[in-house]
């Protein structure tokens, strides 16, 4: 009998066209459109290059000099390309983009730039430094002139104005947390297929419903028969999406298939049951409860990034709890610790608590239905 239900249950959703459109054609189309409104964003990185720089003498200033002969010498490590020109003609190269900014040389070194960017940035960043160090060998000067020599010595060995440096061996491209998103939200989708199977089995909804409480079937293991009608389902769906994400656009989502293969099974086993749950309660109509599933997985979607990025991280430092029970927080954060984390605490922590909330949901679920189907007869 169980594999009757299963069997039923899978020819039910494959025909069901909303569910099919809602889990389906709608996020292959919004990964489509995602896709195309980031542009280029994913074929081209930004790597750091020599900055080319005017330089404007106006005075005497050893220091300043001594530093950028320092970060203009060529080599792996050369920062500047230095144009060493007058006032008129460093104003003219910034005008036409020949020159990232202008370095006025003297007393009291300046910086002028015409547009902002990460080369003005560098450029800032190191005129920063040597005030910072020009303020030391003066606080040196005054309470040890002897040891002058020493403290430039010191402070030039250590200039390295721009490091780049990762907790890992991979990168983290903001644009993909929205994609990690797309993938929380088809999870949450599955919450329709769970609904609507467990409206199959009310008989105060439905005449199948009546049928289908007449058939000695015991009431959990028909809710576990539509659960996996669903899971298969959904599961296929989401493989299907990611598949289209890694192969197909091919974006980096990460390299641990077999924790993906796994994060995405709970991920959707967990919005089913959110569809069970809500599907048993005997408060809300059909329609409502649809309504209830639509906004409930928009507004959980929307705190992973889905729609603005940055608004599960401002969660997490004011209120964490919301993230820690939110399934599209933890599917999103479990995709990020796979790719930034070298070891996989973090992860497993996720898969437990989704793990745990798919048991409550099937515990609750159960009893609700149960008590329900008391209440009718």
């Amino acid at each position: 009998m169980f594999r009757h239900v299963l069997k039923y249950g899978l020819l039910s959703l494959l025909r069901t066209k909303e569910i099919i459109f809602w889990t389906l054609a709608f996020p292959f189309a919004l990964t489509t459109f995602m896709y195309l409104a980031f542009g280029n964003l994913f074929e081209t990185t930004e790597q750091f290059h020599v900055v080319p720089v005017a330089v404007v003498q106006e005075g005497e200033n050893e220091i300043f000099a001594q530093m950028l002969r320092l970060v203009s010498e060529e080599g792996e490590d050369q920062l500047l390309e230095i144009h060493e020109t007058t006032r008129e003609k460093a104003e003219e190269m910034l005008l036409a983009g020949e020159v990232k900014g202008i370095l006025t040389a003297g007393a009291e070194p300046a910086l002028q730039v015409a547009e902002s960017g990460m080369d003005q940035t560098l450029l800032q960043m190191i005129l920063d430094q040597f005030v910072q160090y020009q303020k030391t060998i003066s606080d040196v000067v005054q309470v040890h002139p002897e040891k002058i020599m020493q403290a430039v010595s010191a402070l030039t060995s250590q200039a390295e104005y721009v490091e780049e440096k990762s907790s890992t061996e991979s990168n983290q491209d903001n644009v993909i947390n929205y994609f990690y998103a797309v993938l929380a939200m088809v999870c949450l989708f599955a919450s329709f297929a769970g609904c609507d199977r467990i409206l199959k089995i009310q008989a105060n909804v439905s005449a199948l419903g009546q049928r289908r409480n007449m058939i000695p079937v015991h009431k959990l293991k028909s809710i576990l028969a539509d659960f996996a009608a669903c899971e298969i389902v959904q599961y296929s769906i989401v493989i299907l999406l990611l598949v289209y994400m890694k192969f197909v656009l091919r974006l980096e989502l990460g390299n641990d298939l077999p924790q993906i293969l796994v994060l995405l099974f709970l991920g959707t086993s967990y919005g089913i049951m959110i569809g069970i749950f809500v599907g048993s309660l005997p408060q809300l109509g059909e329609g409502a409860k649809m309504g209830v599933l639509v906004s409930v997985s928009l507004a959980l979607s929307a705190m992973s990034d889905l729609m603005i990025s940055g608004i599960k991280d401002s969660i997490e430092h004011s209120v964490p709890l919301i993230n820690d029970i939110n399934p599209a927080a933890l599917i999103t954060d479990s995709f990020y610790a796979l790719n930034i984390y070298e070891t996989d605490e973090r992860f497993w922590g996720n898969m437990i608590c989704l793990g745990a909330g798919v048991v409550v949901l099937t515990l609750v679920s159960y009893f609700m239905v149960r008590r329900s189907q008391y209440a009718s007869l």
